[in-house]
């Protein structure tokens, strides 16, 4: 079987660590691609200059405060892209606050998640990748 995409949208490389480690960790297998910034995330998203051959995600994970392109703005081009807006999004951030967590889910995020990584979001980050990740991989949509 193919195995799924995933785009995980972070620019501090000590919190790329669980979105690399939760697939394998939960037996899914899955190719990781990493951004660190918004603007990259677009171009990764559209296939534009050097990600012209670049895999559709069946998964984004994205962080909200980036350099260049912030997290919202990502979510918001993804939601107006008739070809990105079935993509389901994760947010995974530092910010703690319930008006984050609500205009994230607003503009279309699946799940909001709170750094810092620990034992706890490694399992329900597992757990994401279970739900979002295996059923793409079995439907054969891992493009």
């Amino acid at each position: 079987m193919d195995r799924c995409a995933l785009l995980h949208i972070e620019d501090e490389d000590s919190s790329a660590c669980l979105v690399r480690y939760a697939p394998e960790e939960a037996q899914i297998p899955v190719n990781v691609y990493r951004v660190s910034n918004g603007e990259e995330a677009l171009s990764f998203l559209q296939k534009q200059g050097q990600y012209k051959i670049a895999r559709t995600p069946n998964l984004v994970v994205l962080d909200l405060n980036m350099p260049r392109v912030d997290g919202w703005s990502v979510l918001h081009e993804m939601r107006q892209s008739h070809s990105l807006r079935e993509i389901p999004v994760v947010v995974l951030t530092a910010s703690p606050s319930a008006k984050d967590k609500e205009r994230a889910e607003k503009l279309g995020a699946r799940r909001f998640m709170t750094k810092p990584s620990s034992f706890d979001n490694l399992v329900e980050m597992k757990s994401i990748c279970g739900d979002f990740l295996d059923g793409a991989r079995i439907a054969g949509d891992g493009q």
